[in-house]
């Protein structure tokens, strides 16, 4: 425990041994219990910076006669410090002025960190005039109980840890995959003293079930073309490739044109052209041995419909959930990929288009997400975000056994063969090589 007396001075002549100084100054002196001079403590009069405590605990102040606000502040040295304000009236008599400071409490290394959540623990305070600890965190190493975020108050001197889970800063998870997040402890007396602990730095892993991965792959560029217009969904039929594009036509209400395009996937020459009207925003498109699936988005009106490729026409439709972004066919169910928060990843039985099972996407353990592409190649699903370039990979039971490097992000995607065909934001279309990493 920390106690500073701060002797103030009127008049040389009632304490000889300070030096004599002018009727406007004052003499401090801060001491511990001990009577072990605070040395080179921060000083500040009425806001302002007004000197450190000698080797000694001494300093001059300017002080006239009525109220003053003064602050110590001592730091350690190793990112702890001990605080105290008080108000000071100095009068023409000799006063003396009690301060005692907090002895400030070390945060210690977590007891666990994971994607979600961070068990912090610290040393026990043994002030003797405890009020509550308040733990802050931050995104930012220079942080205090000002512009911190307030997490945790305990009142129960004893009890020194707390697992931070479940809050929420400015719209997102305040923990999550793959963030730097710096924490510290303060002690708050009775009498308004604070302390503030060693700042500490936390990593949180990068995805949940890392230890136990399977599949690592890079992608690398092989060619690349642009679309004629923007392109709402890609499907390979297993000889073709297929795009779905989208022009606005008039107003808000008017049906847009949605133009269905085969390619030949070396020449990129048109096989065939399909034209049709909706005023639903397609979000994807796949391609199930036979026909072709695109998901349609309409605020009371959302629809999977399978399109004949032969003919063009619409032979099948099933109301089906919102916020699909992208589809996939695994040989028995159609994949669908929701990009709204805690969005899942849904198995569609096309017999019924009832959903047969959802899978957690891993990128829901990011703060910033939304799932786009989705594609599928035997016992592997592959997905994509808007918020990075990396990829992920489920396997057919929808554990999380890998990841994907690569350098741009893509709204929709297919395999065709040994390639994965991506479409960017600005609808180019990327060929790439999948390789080991």
């Amino acid at each position: 425990m920390l106690t500073a007396g701060w002797m103030a001075c009127g008049s040389p002549a009632e304490t000889p041994e300070v030096p004599a100084v002018p009727s406007d100054k004052t003499h401090i002196r801060a001491a511990y219990d001990d009577g072990q001079p605070v040395v080179d403590a921060s000083v500040r009069l009425n806001g302002a910076e007004a000197g450190r405590t000698d080797s000694a605990g001494e300093l001059t102040l300017e002080l006239s006669l009525g109220q003053h606000q003064l602050e110590l502040q001592l730091g350690s040295g190793d990112d702890t410090f001990s605080r105290i304000v008080q108000t000071l009236e100095k009068g023409t008599e000799l006063q003396e002025v009690s301060v005692r400071l907090p002895r400030s409490v070390r945060l210690l290394a977590p007891r666990e960190v994971t994607t979600s959540s961070v068990h912090l623990a610290w040393e026990r305070s043994d002030d003797r005039k405890f009020r509550e600890y308040k733990v802050y965190a931050s995104y930012s190493p220079a942080f205090d109980e000002t512009n911190g975020v307030l997490v945790h108050v305990g009142t129960e001197v004893s009890l020194t840890d707390f697992t931070l889970a479940g809050q929420y800063f400015g719209g997102s998870p305040l923990v999550s995959a793959d963030t730097q997040l710096y924490f510290r402890v303060f002690v708050l007396g009775e009498d308004g003293t604070l302390a503030g602990s060693n700042v500490l730095p936390v990593r949180t892993p990068k995805w949940a079930n890392e230890a136990n991965f399977t599949r690592s792959y890079r992608l690398a560029l092989e060619r690349n073309f642009a679309g004629a217009w923007p392109i709402f969904g890609v499907a390979y039929d297993g000889s073709s490739l297929w795009f779905l594009y989208r022009q606005d036509v008039g107003g808000y209400y008017d049906p847009d044109t949605l133009t269905l395009v085969q390619r030949d996937p070396v020449t990129l020459a048109v096989l065939n052209t399909f034209v049709f009207e909706d005023y639903r925003v397609p979000t994807g498109m796949t391609w199930d041995g036979s026909s072709l699936w695109v998901s349609l988005g309409g605020s009371n009106n959302r629809q999977l419909v399978s399109i004949n490729p032969t003919t063009g026409a619409h032979e099948r439709a099933f109301v089906t959930t919102e916020g699909t972004e992208s589809l996939a066919w695994t040989g028995s169910l159609l994949l669908q990929s929701k990009g709204y928060i805690q969005g899942p990843i849904e198995r569609v039985d096309l017999a019924t288009g009832g959903i047969a099972g959802t899978f957690i996407n891993p990128f829901t353990q990011r703060g910033a997400h939304r799932a786009a592409g989705i594609a599928y190649r035997p016992g592997e699903i592959w997905g994509s975000d808007l918020a990075r370039p990396d990829l992920v990979i489920l396997d057919d039971a929808g554990v999380h056994i890998g990841v994907v490097v690569s350098a741009s992000i893509y709204k929709h995607m297919t395999f065709m063969g040994d390639r994965l065909v991506g479409i960017t934001g600005d609808s180019l279309v990327h060929v790439l090589k999948v390789e080991p990493q």
